[in-house]
């Protein structure tokens, strides 16, 4: 809980507000939520395509394919984009699809974003588990191996290379008291919340900056502001970022028999090894 909410007069207000930008309501084959960036409610309207992958159908009638090939922007999150139609914060929606193992579906928006909700991923997961037909996965032998370094740090990778099954992870590294060194590993024998419910952080300067402190995990020298899931819950999060960010090589990243393994990378590496993936299964 946020440290200062306990000095408000206004606790009952304050509470109210955060409750409802991080409530999630659904009806029938439709979601919504609060925008990160707009703020304001957004509705995604899901709909069974016939094996076309997932689509991101913009306010404007655009079709934007999740596909690496439309990545646009990867500051802060991945925005996707075509004829100058833009679709951001896709990754959530993409980790729940890949976890819950959804594909062929068109997401109708009425904004240029997806919503928000608490920051994870367990609520898309839920929602499309629940109401859409998962599909069995078809098994990829994943024979290459290789590693894509950021070309400004070459601590910051990511790696990839054969295994008999799907494994994942990411380790953080950082200098933060509240962060500091922190690694999540995760297979499919393992639950889906494990990864689904790990929620988007940030710095509480940051968030106040945002004006997001009470709705988004902050930290600063102390630690987080608010009660985590889990202690590795920053590195659960990358994690899903990651499985997200990869659904845009057009492939469920949880049929690869591989192993992938990330350290301190974020968006900008995530789709660039999508763009890898899809460009090798693709030749």
């Amino acid at each position: 809980m946020n440290r200062g909410f306990h000095k408000s007069p206004n606790l009952t207000k304050i509470c109210t507000i955060i409750n409802i930008l991080r409530e999630v309501s659904i009806k029938d084959n439709s979601l919504s939520a609060y925008g990160l960036i707009s703020r304001k409610l957004i509705t995604a309207k899901i709909i069974p395509n016939d094996s076309k992958g997932i689509r991101f159908i913009h306010p404007c009638g655009e079709i934007i394919e999740a596909s690496a090939d439309n990545v646009f922007s990867t500051q802060r999150n991945t925005v996707l984009a075509k004829n100058g139609n833009c679709v951001c914060l896709t990754e959530h929606f993409l980790a729940g699809a890949a976890l819950a193992k959804i594909n062929n579906v068109d997401v109708y928006l009425d904004a240029e974003e997806l919503p928000f909700g608490d920051g994870g991923a367990k609520f898309w997961f839920d929602f499309l588990e629940a109401n859409f037909n998962t599909i069995e996965l078809a098994r990829i032998d994943f024979d290459h191996s290789f590693t894509l370094f950021d070309e400004n740090d070459e601590t910051r990778f990511i790696k990839i290379e054969p295994a008999s099954e799907f494994q994942i992870s990411y380790k953080l590294i950082t200098s933060s008291y509240a962060l500091g060194t922190q690694e999540f590993i995760w297979s499919e024998n393992q639950s889906c919340d494990e990864v689904s419910m790990a929620r988007t952080f940030s710095s509480y300067a940051e968030n106040q900056m945002l004006e997001l402190q009470d709705w988004v995990l902050g930290f600063d020298d102390t630690g987080f502001k608010q009660e985590l899931y889990f202690d590795n819950e920053p590195a659960r999060h990358k994690l899903l970022d990651l499985i997200g960010d990869l659904y845009l090589s057009k492939v469920n990243p949880l049929a690869l028999r591989a192993k992938i393994t990330s350290n301190k990378a974020g968006h900008e590496l995530n789709t660039k090894m999508a763009k890898k993936i899809m460009d090798i299964l693709n030749a």
